[in-house]
């Protein structure tokens, strides 16, 4: 949240000449709900297994296809290849990191919890954060509720002080 994985995501696809896809915009056009409404209306659970359901079946077609596993593929066809930019929760539930990581190249965009509030403060589609109060200290928490999954990442680019163009930048040179 707020590290920068939809912009970095968007750029790196366009930089490989891969695909981009946000699971979160998948989600929310499955449900005809933004992600906000189905935590209201349906519950975290119930999201989380929606997250679960997009990568499991992501990575059963692409396996059908050997489309995505970007350390054994042929990087030469761009619609056999994605960038995805998952849920910031996505790989700390339902043994999803397990699925990220056999589908293909896991990247922790890491951000200092001082770096994220300036980002994200004046969002309000935020779910976990979706209270009008949250704090500094609230997504150093939550940050540190997760870190044992991000830290399970393939690699880890810290976003700090640098644009999304400089982290894909950094990803490109370690994918290749």
């Amino acid at each position: 949240m707020g590290a920068g994985k939809t912009e970095t995501g968007k750029i790196l696809a366009k930089k490989l000449n891969y695909n981009f896809i946000d699971s979160d915009d998948i989600i929310e056009n499955n449900e005809q709900n933004t992600i906000t409404e189905i935590f209201k209306l349906k519950g975290e659970d119930y999201f989380r297994n929606l997250e679960t359901g997009f990568i499991r079946n992501f990575a059963l077609n692409c396996a059908e296809y050997n489309c995505v596993n970007n350390k054994t593929a042929d990087n030469k066809n761009k619609n056999e290849h994605y960038v995805i930019a998952a849920g910031g929760g996505m790989p700390c539930f339902n043994d999803n990191i397990k699925f990220l990581k056999d589908t293909g190249t896991v990247v922790y965009l890491k951000a200092r919890p001082d770096t994220i509030y300036e980002r994200v403060k004046e969002e309000k589609h935020r779910p976990i954060l979706s209270q009008t109060d949250f704090s500094i200290s609230d997504i150093e928490n939550l940050l540190n509720m997760r870190e044992q999954f991000y830290a399970q990442a393939d690699l880890i680019i810290y976003t700090d002080g640098i644009s999304p163009e400089g982290a894909a930048d950094e990803i490109k040179i370690f994918l290749k």
